[in-house]
C-alpha cells in the first residue's frame, strides 16, 4: 500500500516539474507570481556586464597592441644590429658568433601571422648573416664548421617553411588523403575521367 502512494507521489511531483520546466511560472502548480521586474533587472545586470566585458577586452586589446608596437621596434633594432655587424677573423671567435646567430635564430624562430613580420624579418636577418658565416668558414678552410653551419642553415630552412606554411601543407595533405580514401572506396565512379 505504501508502495502504491509513494510511487503516485513522485509521479505526481514529476509531472508537475516537467510542467513548470515546458510552460514556466504562468501555468505552474501551485500558482507562482512572475515579478516582470526582476527579469528586467536581470537583463540589465547581463547588459551591464557584457558592457563592462567589452571595456575589459578592449584595454586588453590595446595592450597586445602597444606590446606588439614595441616588440616590433625591438626586432627590427635588434635586426638592424645583426646586419651591422662584422664577421670576426679568428676561427673560435667566427664559430662563437655563428653559435649566437644560431640561439638568436632559435630563439625567435618564424611566424605565419602577418603581425609577426617583424620577427620574421630578423630571423632571416640572421639566417643570411649565418650564411655568411659559413662562406667565410670556407673560406678560411675549416670544413667540419662549414658542413656543421650548412647542416644547421638547412634545418633552419626546412623549420622556416613549416613554421611558416606548415598549416597549409598539411590541410593539402589531409584533403588529398580524403579524395583518395574516396576514390579507393569508389565514391567517383560515377565521374569519367577520359
Amino acid at each position: 500500500m505504501f508502495k502504491k502512494y509513494f510511487f503516485r507521489e513522485i509521479g505526481k511531483n514529476t509531472g508537475k516539474w516537467v510542467s513548470n520546466k515546458l510552460f514556466g511560472d504562468n501555468w505552474s502548480t501551485p500558482y507562482r507570481f512572475s515579478n516582470s521586474n526582476t527579469s528586467l533587472a536581470k537583463e540589465a545586470l547581463k547588459i551591464e556586464q557584457k558592457i563592462e566585458q567589452k571595456k575589459a577586452d578592449n584595454q586588453i586589446e590595446m595592450q597586445k597592441l602597444k606590446n606588439l608596437f614595441t616588440q616590433s621596434r625591438n626586432f627590427n633594432k635588434r635586426k638592424n644590429e645583426i646586419i651591422a655587424l662584422n664577421l670576426p677573423e679568428s676561427k673560435e671567435d667566427l664559430f662563437t658568433f655563428a653559435n649566437f646567430i644560431l640561439s638568436s635564430i632559435y630563439g625567435s624562430g618564424w611566424d605565419d601571422e602577418e603581425e609577426k613580420e617583424h620577427k620574421n624579418a630578423f630571423s632571416d636577418a640572421c639566417l643570411s648573416k649565418l650564411e655568411q658565416c659559413k662562406f667565410k668558414f670556407k673560406i678560411i678552410g675549416a670544413l667540419f664548421e662549414s658542413k656543421y653551419l650548412g647542416k644547421e642553415i638547412r634545418t633552419l630552412k626546412r623549420k622556416r617553411f613549416f613554421e611558416k606554411y606548415g598549416i597549409i601543407v598539411f590541410t593539402f595533405i589531409i584533403f588529398t588523403i580524403i579524395i583518395y580514401l574516396n576514390y579507393a572506396a569508389g565514391h567517383f565512379d560515377d565521374f569519367n575521367f577520359k
